[in-house]
């Protein structure tokens, strides 16, 4: 009987541990953070998928070298979006198809522009960065858990890197790019600033 009494009551403490203090706790993870990660998974799609189709088309290294961090951005989403166990509510399955319509529409807007010429894909592709930068930040600002909140800032690190990237490209276009998405002093602060490592994905 003691020795039942006592396997009883430290179960019962053990249980108390687990509830108190789970293995993996998911307690901080918000609906914010839920529609925030797929909604910035299907962005990343859309830089992926436009980025594939004007490398197929135009074979410029500076696609390629995009098209393939991008890559690495989705994979990264989707680890942690496993990670906190949150379901993928878009497909990912066919490239050009996206669950929501707004990216849709903008996924169709940006490859008809950039079929026109390759400088008409460099200033599509600096606004697909331009309007990710903008979205990652503000989906920061609604986030509640921190590892989230890590991955944005990643996310926000490379996009400012491609930015850099595609706008030399248009210079050397003799193309002036002129910000769509972000305030000038944004833009500039970005444009001006030296490329930072994005390690965080490695």
């Amino acid at each position: 009987m003691k020795h039942l009494i006592k396997y009883l009551f430290t179960a019962g403490i053990f249980s108390m541990l687990i509830i108190a203090n789970p293995l993996r706790s998911y307690s901080q993870i918000t609906d914010a953070d839920i529609s925030g990660l797929n909604y910035v998974l299907e962005e990343e799609k859309l830089a992926y998928d436009f980025y594939s189709e004007m490398y197929k088309k135009y074979n410029k290294k500076v696609f390629e070298n995009i098209m393939n961090n991008e890559k690495v951005h989705m994979d990264m989403v989707q680890k942690l979006m496993n990670d906190l166990n949150i379901e993928i509510s878009s497909s990912m399955q066919n490239s050009g198809e996206f669950s929501d319509r707004t990216i849709q529409v903008l996924f169709n807007d940006f490859i008809t522009a950039g079929n026109y010429s390759f400088s008409d894909a460099l200033r599509a592709a600096a606004m697909i960065e331009e309007t990710d930068i903008s979205d990652v930040r503000t989906q920061y600002s609604k986030a509640g858990d921190e590892r989230v909140k890590a991955l944005y800032d990643c996310l926000d690190i490379s996009s400012q890197n491609h930015l850099r990237s595609l706008v030399k490209s248009l210079v050397k276009e003799d193309i002036n790019y002129t910000p769509k998405v972000l305030s000038r002093e944004v833009y500039n602060s970005i444009i001006s600033s030296e490329d930072k490592p994005s390690d965080c994905f490695k």
